[in-house]
């Protein structure tokens, strides 16, 4: 099993600032840093299980089984999200 770990300004895409790995019915990774109006990528590639992605009045994946979710954080702070499928999996965003 291969994990990919990338860091705020290391993506293998231009335009996004930090990419998740949702495998394993986990995020991977679990924290990441962005500066503000920075993109965080989901990629949703656990066999076709399906996930949502949230965060309270931020923002909402919707139901997602194999495909990519982006958001773009233009406010700074902290913002915990979570899986509403498997509300054990959580995650954050810092943003600044």
């Amino acid at each position: 099993m291969s994990i990919l770990l990338f860091t705020a300004g290391c993506s293998a895409e231009p335009g996004i600032d930090a990419t998740v790995l949702i495998s394993n019915v986990r995020f991977d990774l679990q924290e990441v840093h962005i500066p503000v109006g920075g993109t965080v990528e989901w990629q949703f590639d656990d066999g076709g299980l399906l996930h949502e992605v949230h965060a309270d009045g931020i923002f909402d994946s919707g139901v997602n089984g194999d495909s990519t979710f982006r958001f773009t954080f233009d406010t700074p702070g902290d913002v915990e999200y979570q899986c509403s499928i498997h509300p054990y999996m959580s995650g954050i965003v810092h943003v600044g």
